[in-house]
């Protein structure tokens, strides 16, 4: 019995999703000038075994898995952010009732925290204060990067 349940364990544990950027990863303490930052946070493991693909303007910026995040800088301007489980062109984000969409206006040196949560069917965003935001990113490791200059 102990034997059967440790392999379940190990099962669970294993089939966490996991969250890798394709796009640089600027977490710095300071925001290069004339940026905003934006970040996308997966609190909690719930529907942690789905990784969901993050789009920026139809560019793909990575996956998130449970309990991760990613993090990227933006020049001022108007910002959609989607989210899918199917990796595609992106052209057709928010098309599906799984998939979700947001839209920042980004402002120099502003930070955006936008938490992506699972419900029945999908992934959807809420925007965080920076209070909450912070306090989602505590304890938390960095993404794996597949990204190069």
């Amino acid at each position: 019995m102990k034997k059967n349940f440790l392999y379940i364990f190990l099962l669970i544990l294993g089939s966490c999703a996991t969250t890798t950027q394709f796009q640089k990863f600027t977490q710095s303490t300071e925001i290069e000038n004339n940026k905003a930052r934006i970040y996308v946070i997966r609190p909690g493991f719930k529907g942690g075994a789905v990784s969901t693909a993050i789009y920026c303007n139809d560019v793909l910026i990575g996956k998130t898995g449970g309990n991760g995040y990613l993090c990227w800088d933006v020049v001022e301007g108007k910002y959609t952010i989607g989210n899918t489980q199917i990796i595609h062109a992106g052209i057709t984000l928010g098309s599906v009732n799984s998939e979700d969409l947001f839209i920042i206006n980004a402002k120099v040196g502003k930070i955006y925290y936008l938490k992506q949560y699972p419900h029945f069917g999908g992934f959807s965003f809420d925007i965080l204060s920076k209070e909450e935001g912070e306090s989602y990113l505590k304890g938390k490791s960095k993404p794996k990067v597949n990204y190069t200059e």
